[in-house]
């Protein structure tokens, strides 16, 4: 995939996030966004569609799921390249 469409697609991934957490101005592409709790349990199966709605690709929830989505930088290696 082109690097620039998986960058703007890796920043509406961010968009989003940043628009449901309004007392972050930016998220750093390797922020643990599961321990700085960006993406809570309540949150989380919002994020994963969000992810396969950007990215047109399934996100298989088992026992890897949390490693894959756990930073942006990891949603972008395995979702939108």
């Amino acid at each position: 995939m082109n690097q620039v469409l998986s960058l703007d697609k890796i920043n509406e991934v961010k968009q989003w996030l940043l628009s449901s957490k309004k007392y972050l101005t930016d998220i750093p592409m390797d922020l643990d966004l599961i321990e700085n709790a960006v993406v809570d349990s309540l949150s989380f199966v919002e994020y994963v569609l969000v992810i396969e709605e950007i990215s047109g690709k399934e996100v298989v929830v088992d026992d890897a799921v949390l490693d894959k989505v756990r930073t942006l930088g990891r949603v972008q290696v395995n979702y939108m390249e």
